[in-house]
């Protein structure tokens, strides 16, 4: 594994379990068994660090998301398919999952992926909206209420607030999000 993808991962480990502000280069270098020039080499401080690192999550998460939903011909489908695969890539990936809880740096929400992410989405809930089978909302009320009880129930478990695993929920929660978002009386 490169250097840098080794820092990436001992930063984003790091920043999980100790947050952004306790989490230091010196322990991150040290977890990636990186020499300091190496550390600053790739990253001019932990501020650059952090957004890499929070990019990279974002990214693996938007891929999971979009490749669970993408290919689904229908809106239920779709919209199951969706919840579910937040839920698990939260199970499987805790750390990046943390990491996407914190704040968000500067710069992230307009990047070049996010966007492509957001177009893709909008293209694919448009799509289902003109067949009238999920309601006409513009997205980021659909985000909300498509993930918002996933996300809150995902922030709760990676907190140790709830012991129950995400995925184990999932029905529950695709169910209700589907209630939510489709027009009634559509098939």
């Amino acid at each position: 594994m490169k250097i840098r993808d080794r820092l990436l991962l001992a930063a984003e480990r790091q920043f999980a379990e100790h947050g952004v502000l306790d989490a230091t280069l010196n322990d991150i270098r040290a977890a990636a068994e990186a020499s300091v020039g190496a550390l600053y080499h790739h990253f001019p401080d932990k501020a650059d660090l952090y957004r890499q690192v929070w990019a990279n999550a974002l990214t693996d998460y938007q891929q999971h998301f979009y490749a669970a939903v993408a290919d689904c011909a229908d809106a239920e489908t779709g919209v199951v398919a969706g919840v579910h695969a937040h839920l698990r890539w939260v199970q499987e990936n805790q750390y990046r999952a943390t990491v996407l809880t914190a704040a968000r740096p500067p710069g992230v929400r307009e990047s070049e992926r996010n966007l492509e992410f957001f177009t893709s989405v909008r293209r694919w809930w448009r799509t289902h909206v003109a067949y009238g089978t999920v309601r006409d909302l513009e997205l980021d009320l659909v985000y909300a209420l498509w993930l918002g009880a996933a996300q809150e129930y995902s922030r709760q478990w990676l907190g140790g607030n709830i012991r129950t695993a995400p995925t184990d929920v999932a029905p529950e929660l695709a169910a209700a999000a589907w209630a939510t978002l489709r027009v009634e009386g559509a098939e």
